[in-house]
């Protein structure tokens, strides 16, 4: 069956065709520029992909693309996927997440007025982010809640899921959604709180940092998943016969952000200064965030296989090799 993946060289991306050439898929991935970025995929991996290039901002660039795919199932991974990066560009996150998903959709739908034997399942990669204030009320996010976001990054993810919703309804597409809480693993941007707090500790391992982790509220929870668990429930809801509109992919164990940096640490074997740098602090933080996947598990018997530790550990130790290497390739420069 052939495949396409949006944003294919994204943390989620790599992760997603690495599941899907596992399990005998024929994978087109589109990324923004060729060649792609490749952090986790094997060679073998990357050179039994398809590769595409295309901006999701761009309808007619979309039209080629599907016309030269035509994917039976398209997995739409490429937008902003970071907090911190859709604070600082909420516009642009907004046009970008919510603008580049309706461009694929009217892409998708100018093929099949083409072709109308077209007819491709898209699964949307959604966001727990986007439930918002309803985490506030103290009870696991269902499907069955309201979003109500709080954050730039939220609100492009609710107004991308609105789109997906409207698209399926008025248009007859066969689009589902798939909110995943916070996911983990090799390949994944410092934009995030665990690769981030991996690089400021192997830069002190590296003895080039000052001794100082910076870090904001420790104390909030968040559910964490292993991205391999992640991109396995992708797959799985795609596969379903009659996939509901929406599912959750999550633990339902929230974690709090100091265990997190505790096991980081302790994989290091040091014992830093920790400071609350207030650029980190994020007003009207919610403390806990919990995810139901009730009717994930129901459906395709989907539970995370990976433990969080165990993924934050192995997290460590990749960033660590990279510090080691760059090392080692400045030390190479130096007495070249």
């Amino acid at each position: 069956m052939k495949v396409l993946v949006t944003g294919a060289d994204g943390f989620v991306g790599e992760h997603l065709v690495a599941e899907l050439l596992a399990n005998s898929y024929d994978v087109a991935g589109s990324t923004l520029n060729l060649p792609p970025v490749r952090d986790t995929l094997t060679p073998d991996e990357a050179s039994s992909i398809d590769w595409k290039a295309a901006d999701i901002r761009d309808h007619d660039a979309l039209v080629r693309l599907i016309s030269a795919v035509r994917p039976e199932r398209i997995y739409h991974l490429a937008g902003f996927a970071s907090g911190a990066l859709a604070r600082e560009n909420a516009a642009l996150s907004l046009n970008v997440n919510a603008g580049g998903t309706v461009n694929l959709f009217e892409a998708v739908m100018s093929v099949r007025d083409d072709s109308p034997d077209f007819d491709p399942r898209i699964l949307v990669m959604g966001s727990g982010d986007a439930y918002g204030d309803a985490a506030r009320d103290g009870v696991p996010l269902s499907e069955e809640m309201s979003l109500r976001p709080v954050s730039p990054y939220g609100l492009s993810k609710a107004a991308q899921e609105l789109a997906a919703h409207t698209y399926r309804r008025a248009h007859g597409l066969r689009i589902l959604v798939l909110r995943s809480f916070n996911l983990v693993g090799p390949g994944q941007s410092p934009n995030f709180v665990v690769p981030d707090f991996c690089s400021q500790v192997s830069e002190i391992v590296s003895g080039e940092g000052n001794g100082r982790i910076l870090v904001g509220d420790l104390d909030v929870e968040r559910d964490f998943t292993d991205v391999r668990d992640g991109v396995r429930a992708l797959r799985l809801v795609m596969e379903l016969k009659d996939p509901k509109a929406a599912y959750n992919a999550a633990s339902g164990r929230p974690i709090r952000i100091r265990q997190i940096l505790d096991w980081i640490l302790d994989e290091a074997g040091i014992e830093p200064e920790i400071h609350v740098e207030p650029s980190r602090l994020r007003e009207n933080e919610v403390a806990c965030i919990q995810g139901d996947a009730s009717r994930l598990r129901a459906d395709t018997d989907w539970v995370p296989e990976r433990s969080i530790e165990a993924s934050v550990r192995e997290v460590y130790r990749w960033t660590a090799r990279r510090w080691e290497r760059s090392d080692a390739e400045i030390r190479e420069g130096e007495i070249g």
